[in-house]
């Protein structure tokens, strides 16, 4: 900064004040280079220590009797069709080259991987089993990343008894219908930015032997991505 000097004392007043006030910026600023953010400031993520009360897995299946709880594992043990999960999984791989091939297997119940997680294509006891143990084991490790970790498995399933019941322009008589609702999320636990999580449902229908007559709802799901 140049600054022109003068004699009249009200200028050589006026002039101190700039010196002062520029002095004092000058010294502002580098104050301020010295503290930058630290980890977990606004340009660092920050180290989160373990925290299971952040990861929760919820299960619950409504069964009055054990009748009830057998029409359930009837559904849940239903397994999808892998021509058709494989079908997918060749969709999926066309926008991802790179993604790794699933499973050559009866018990396959999912056809691509997001975020290090796996995409379900049905809801079954393997994706249940899964879901709950991903959760868990989140629940024990520490992260680093701009936002708190945090996971979630909400799984309910239930069971009616009907006369008649229409789905996928099908009508059945006397049958058991159970309905599965499963939804998932993990946040900020593979990456620093970003997260991910889906809702899923699937219909089962059996006959009084638990022979299954229908399945409704297996197929890609849509999984939402979140980025900071």
């Amino acid at each position: 900064m140049k600054i022109q000097t003068s004699t009249h004392p009200l200028s050589r007043t006026i002039v101190a004040m700039i010196m002062v006030t520029a002095f004092t910026l000058s010294c502002a600023v580098s104050r301020a280079a010295m503290l930058a953010p630290e980890d977990g400031g606004p340009t660092g993520p920050k180290d989160w220590p373990v925290d299971a009360t952040k990861h929760v897995v919820v299960i619950k299946r409504d069964a009055a009797d054990e009748k009830q709880s057998a029409i359930i594992a009837a559904a849940e043990a239903t397994l999808a069709s892998q021509q058709a999960i494989q079908k997918a999984a060749e969709e999926s791989k066309k926008a991802d080259p790179a993604a790794a091939a699933i499973p050559q297997d009866d018990k396959t119940w999912w056809y691509e991987e997001k975020l290090g997680t796996r995409i379900p294509y049905a809801i079954t006891n393997e994706a249940i089993t899964y879901y709950a143990e991903f959760v868990n084991n989140l629940g024990k490790k520490a992260f680093k990343s701009y936002a708190q970790p945090s996971s979630s498995l909400d799984y309910h399933a239930s069971v009616t008894s009907l006369i008649a019941f229409s789905i996928d322009e099908k009508t059945f008589k006397d049958v058991n219908v159970v309905t599965m609702n499963l939804t998932f999320s993990a946040n900020f636990t593979a990456e620093a930015t970003s997260g991910l999580g889906f809702s899923k449902t699937r219909v089962v229908v059996l006959d009084a032997s638990n022979k299954v007559l229908h399945i409704s709802g297996d197929g890609p799901t849509e999984a939402a991505i979140l980025m900071l």
